[in-house]
């Protein structure tokens, strides 16, 4: 039976998902293939490679463990790398608001015992710009990104559910949005007004 990965996510705004795109452009026309290219630009919370009709129950629990989870801002501080110079990415500051959104979804997809040997949960939140890259790829793609050149501050509403079937040449399709609790300030509903007018975001890039 096919399986599927369901992959939860917290989405970068459209105007750095447009700069992570054009990025990987240019890093593919200088280096060649790497992983992650073809992919939406995202923070993984969590994943699992099931079979689709496991799709309701994942939906199901990623509800429960979201629900009255508040909504965060997020910042993302430039690109960096992991120490083996295979990952280029960029790097979000509030990982425990992170982790808050993400430790109760996981426990909720972990009281299924149908989902629980399935779930590969990241520790390490971080928005990836390249991956699977070799030592030569790595060095020539180093030098042509700044390390602090992509800053970015957006108040997080939501988590998304994506998928894809496991097999050469499909591609990411959305399932579902899971809204988070809107934060009130002074009396006002400050999310709600935050998607009222879209995704509130200020960007910030020297090397542009």
């Amino acid at each position: 039976m096919m399986k599927h990965r369901y992959l939860l996510t917290i989405l970068p705004s459209l105007a750095l998902a447009a700069k992570v795109d054009r990025r990987r452009t240019v890093l593919h026309e200088r280096v060649g293939s790497f992983s992650g290219r073809n992919t939406p630009p995202h923070i993984t919370l969590c994943f699992l490679d099931l079979p689709a009709e496991h799709g309701s129950a994942i939906i199901q629990a990623i509800a429960l463990g979201s629900k009255g989870k508040r909504s965060f801002t997020l910042h993302y501080d430039g690109i960096t790398r992991f120490p083996d110079k295979r990952t280029i990415y960029i790097d979000p500051v509030q990982k425990d608001a992170i982790a808050k959104v993400r430790t109760p979804i996981v426990a909720a997809l972990m009281a299924n015992e149908a989902l629980r040997d399935a779930i590969r949960e990241t520790e390490h939140p971080y928005l990836t710009i390249a991956a699977g890259l070799k030592p030569a790829q790595f060095e020539r793609a180093w030098e042509s990104l700044p390390l602090f050149g992509t800053r970015s501050e957006v108040q997080v509403t939501e988590v998304v559910l994506l998928r894809r079937a496991l097999c050469e040449g499909e591609r990411y399709v959305h399932v579902r949005s899971f809204p988070l609790a809107r934060i009130r300030i002074g009396g006002s509903n400050f999310g709600r007004r935050l998607q009222g007018a879209g995704c509130s975001c200020v960007v910030h890039d020297p090397s542009s």
